[in-house]
């Protein structure tokens, strides 16, 4: 029974990790972002060139001077000519 829970416990976090947001920067360059989930704001900066993946599971990501996007799951944010899609 408890090598079961622990199989269940691992699959959990490890479809959490599946089932998250990416960041890429595909200026050259850098960004100051802020990512807003339900418990926490973190802030942080993107280098241009760069992915930062994992950033949450369901957030409010704001990229200074650029916007806001609303992301979950598996979207993809990206930084490009100055403007911000999410995929």
């Amino acid at each position: 029974m408890l090598k079961k829970l622990i199989i269940l416990i691992s699959f959990i976090f490890v479809s959490n990790g599946l089932l998250a947001v990416s960041l890429q920067n595909k200026d050259s360059k850098s960004y100051k972002i802020s990512v807003k989930s339900s418990s926490s704001t973190m802030r942080a900066t993107i280098n241009g060139g760069t992915v930062k993946g994992s950033i949450c599971n369901e957030c409010s990501v704001s990229v200074e001077g650029i916007g806001k996007v609303d992301a979950n799951g598996t979207d993809k944010i990206i930084i490009k000519d100055g403007k911000i899609i999410k995929k």
